[in-house]
């Protein structure tokens, strides 16, 4: 807990007439996220959207670390980078992921005691606050009126990937559906972005793992090729020519294990399409997308994600499946004609 203490101090040099029922709101939505606002999707819906138009006051960072998996997004400063629409979807999507619990929400109520509170007043308002049954809390009117704040709580993954959101935003006058290519490193969040992405907006999410080259295709020629490896031309049949058509695509998985494809699964029209995963912006396919996302991030910090996911599969990236891709980026310029590059 010694980083969510840090996280506390850090708040209360930020807004010094922060009171311990700050604290705790912090703490409490650390461990429960923000859910606990949405009994009525419409009326949650209207009041974010009156509260982001008559929001007023000091400028804060647009996103904050509270700790628990979650941040804090602020209204004032997400105005015109992100719309409100997409903010709620944002706080929709996050009250879903049910988490916390009333011990851990307890043991996370003595860092108020070594944050720097007074300890005279901290103690009144824990005894208080246990009595009453530790119910979700309200800023002070200290704060309120200090700080005007206006936020949601949201999922810590939207903080890494807010461009996206915001760019897609951009395209929201587009006509037809918005088509999304997510491509680069293994282990750089192209999965995670993908999730959020369809989660948050309904879209239709396609990996491109499933369009491993099945064995008949894997000639010594294609495999000597950039991005040979990936069955490219079945993707653009299946997902990507459908959707330029305005018809819906059906797909199907190659099974690795047994060289065969699935069965048939189809899909429907929706506003966003998502295709993420490895191989997927190869410059054949690349003209098909309305956005190309290229994620990155360092050798460090892949290889300690590899082996958090996989430790036994470890070797086989590194001496294999890396350098595949690499060549590929380096070949085929991903990074260089993407028209976003995240580093994760």
């Amino acid at each position: 807990m010694d980083e969510l203490l840090e996280i506390l101090k850090a708040q209360m040099a930020m807004r010094p007439l922060m009171r311990p029922q700050d604290g705790a709101k912090l703490l409490y939505q650390s461990e429960f996220g923000g859910g606990h606002l949405i009994r009525d999707e419409e009326a949650a819906r209207a009041w974010l959207m009156r509260e982001a138009e008559e929001s007023q006051g000091p400028e804060d960072p647009l996103f904050e670390d509270i700790g628990g998996g979650s941040v804090r997004l602020n209204l004032r400063p997400a105005a015109g980078r992100l719309s409100t629409d997409t903010v709620f979807r944002m706080f929709l999507a996050s009250s879903r992921h049910t988490r916390g619990n009333a011990g851990a929400f307890r043991a996370k109520l003595t860092l108020l005691d070594r944050a720097g509170f007074d300890r005279e007043e901290t103690e009144r308002f824990l005894t208080e606050y246990a009595a009453a049954g530790m119910p979700m809390l309200s800023h002070s009117q200290a704060y309120r009126d200090a700080y005007a704040p206006a936020y949601r709580v949201v999922d810590a993954g939207y903080r890494d990937f807010w461009q996206v959101f915001s760019a897609i935003d951009r395209l929201s006058r587009f006509q037809g559906p918005v088509v999304v290519g997510i491509d680069g490193m293994c282990a750089s969040g192209k999965s995670t972005l993908g999730e959020l992405l369809a989660e948050t907006y309904g879209a239709q999410l396609y990996h491109a793992d499933d369009y491993f080259l099945p064995p008949e295709k894997r000639s010594a020629e294609r495999l000597s090729l950039p991005g040979g490896n990936m069955d490219r031309e079945r993707l653009r049949e299946e997902i990507l020519l459908p959707l330029e058509r305005g018809a819906a695509p059906v797909t199907r998985r190659f099974d690795c294990k047994t060289g065969q494809l699935g069965e048939p699964v189809p899909h429907i029209v929706t506003r966003l399409h998502v295709v993420e995963g490895s191989y997927c912006l190869h410059p054949e396919l690349a003209d098909f997308y309305t956005l190309k996302i290229a994620l990155r991030t360092t050798p460090e910090c892949q290889r300690r994600r590899l082996t958090a996911r996989d430790p036994q599969a470890l070797a086989d990236y590194l001496g294999r499946w890396i350098p595949l891709e690499n060549r590929y980026f380096e070949a085929l310029r991903i990074f260089e004609t993407a028209d976003m590059v995240l580093d994760t």
